[in-house]
């Protein structure tokens, strides 16, 4: 319809079935693309509120087409009030004119994407016989990384979580063995649990400014992949230290962030590539099977772009959403 947009819900994106295997291959080549120069993603704008919130405005422009900001909110103090944490809208554009085409729920094209990235880092990084994982902070991107482990790694068989809130640990481990019968999910009573003889260890923490990072150095065995998604909430600057490289989703960012002062002021050099320098094949993933690897994703715009796109396509497939005039 010319002149419309359309608009995708929470639900109507639930609806879609998009596999997380698929929206992983989406991220792995929007990153390929990445590292051969074919995108454009200037610096996300923060904008920091009180109670450790802060929204963010990201953007990106890939070669082919794809064209979309994200705004979303994290406002830590939602979960007391009963309400979601991460909020906002993905908009996407026609490449070719500029016109609006899309406006999707933000809240689930993050989930998604930020558990894809997890995947993507695995793919390069992890070990190939890796069979049980960890997983710290048992939110909603931890639940997507759990996913997107599944689906790269056929030899999981074993997660074990963890949260500073029981309960939402039992959920968790209850919802994703349902879900994912292959697996066996394990609460443990702490965050060293989780990494012990773990493969990989995802963290996935609430970021508040008065969070001290509760694994540290000597903790990640021999050959174990570490992926960061709260930025150095989680882990100390020792225990990133200590492994033998570190890469994240986008050397820029982190390294403007660590310039920034709030967060990775002890981020190690050197930082050995990106996720883009690994799909592209700039760079090699892992080397060795005893090498302990550390990857920061911190997110990025061309992940929501591609996400959203993946989305789309399935979304005008199915005849679902709704179209808004322009």
């Amino acid at each position: 319809m010319t002149g419309s947009l359309l608009y995708l819900s929470r639900e109507d994106l639930g609806s879609l079935g998009v596999s997380m295997g698929e929206v992983v291959d989406a991220v792995d080549a929007g990153c390929a693309a990445k590292g051969r120069g074919e995108v454009v993603m200037p610096p996300k704008l923060s904008l920091h509120g009180e109670g450790d919130a802060y929204s963010q405005v990201m953007a990106a422009t890939l070669a082919g087409g794809g064209l979309g900001a994200k705004w979303v909110t994290l406002f830590p103090r939602n979960a007391a009030r009963g309400l979601p944490i991460t909020n906002g809208l993905v908009v996407l554009g026609d490449g070719e004119t500029g016109l609006p085409s899309a406006v999707l729920d933000a809240a689930t094209i993050t989930a998604w994407r930020t558990g894809a990235s997890v995947g993507v880092a695995a793919r390069y990084l992890a070990r190939r016989d890796v069979t049980t994982a960890g997983v710290l902070g048992c939110g909603v991107q931890a639940r997507a990384s759990v996913r997107a482990l599944a689906a790269v790694l056929p030899g999981l068989r074993e997660v074990r979580c963890h949260d500073a809130v029981p309960a939402v640990a039992a959920s968790f481990a209850a919802e994703l063995g349902a879900d994912l019968p292959r697996l066996s999910l394990v609460v443990v009573l702490t965050p060293d649990a989780v990494v012990a003889d773990a493969g990989v260890v995802v963290t996935a923490i609430t970021m508040t400014r008065d969070v001290r990072p509760p694994l540290g150095a000597g903790l990640l065995a021999p050959g174990a992949l570490a992926v960061a998604l709260d930025y150095d909430a989680a882990w100390t600057a020792a225990a990133m230290a200590e492994c033998d490289r570190l890469f994240c989703d986008d050397v820029a960012a982190a390294l403007a962030t660590r310039a920034a002062g709030a967060r990775l002021s002890g981020l190690p050099d050197p930082i050995a590539g990106d996720l883009g320098d690994l799909a592209a094949g700039l760079v090699r993933g892992r080397e060795r099977a005893d090498e302990r690897l550390f990857c920061l994703n911190l997110g990025m715009a061309l992940e929501d772009v591609v996400t959203g796109e993946l989305a789309l396509r399935r979304a005008r497939e199915l005849g679902v959403g709704t179209e808004l005039p322009l």
